[in-house]
């Protein structure tokens, strides 16, 4: 069973598994200028290829998704705030393809769903994005960087409240900093 619709952009080296609010664009603009031509989105695994994802701390990834829906949207978290049900910000039932394509979607929920089922083979801290970017593609892109500041978002946020929500997600992140398969510059290139 998959809870979301896999977006993978494949060439004949690897596969990336997107996940929105992850350096998702970044590492995709990167592909482009590498493999002009020679990419294509996929939603099928494909076992004999490297396949990785970038995963993002959670509450940062929480703050940057809600950053993010907000300026799109052009909703004031004050206005909002009266209203908000802390719940629906970590859940989402949007897996018709219509809503990912125009990108109406919920940005804060987990990044767990895109990681379930998904045979990932090398994690890689957005931490250490630049320097994965540079040893594989060489050179650096970043795109989609907010201006809203994050102290913006968090005075009207209970903090402590939003990480009772978050206890699964740091539970699964933290196992991945744990875990072999977490990518580190030591291991070399992947593909």
């Amino acid at each position: 069973m998959q809870f979301r619709i896999l977006e993978l952009t494949e060439t004949d080296k690897f596969q990336f598994l997107r996940i929105y609010k992850n350096a998702n664009w970044s590492v995709q603009k990167c592909i482009e200028d590498n493999f002009p031509g020679k990419f294509w989105n996929s939603s099928s695994i494909v076992n004999n290829k490297p396949r990785f994802a970038i995963i993002r701390d959670p509450y940062e990834r929480f703050i940057s998704g809600l950053k993010y829906d907000l300026e799109r949207q052009k909703v004031d978290l004050q206005e909002l705030n009266q209203n908000i049900k802390l719940d629906k910000l970590f859940t989402t039932n949007e897996m018709h393809r219509r809503n990912t394509m125009i990108g109406n979607i919920n940005h804060s929920a987990s990044q767990i769903p895109y990681l379930m089922n998904s045979g990932i083979t090398h994690y890689i801290d957005i931490k250490d994005l630049n320097l994965f970017l540079k040893m594989h593609f060489n050179k650096v892109k970043h795109l989609n960087n907010s201006n809203t500041k994050i102290k913006e978002i968090e005075k009207y946020l209970d903090k402590n409240e939003i990480m009772k929500y978050l206890h699964l997600d740091y539970y699964i992140y933290n196992s991945i900093i744990r875990s072999p398969f977490l990518w580190e510059w030591q291991h070399g290139r992947i593909f």
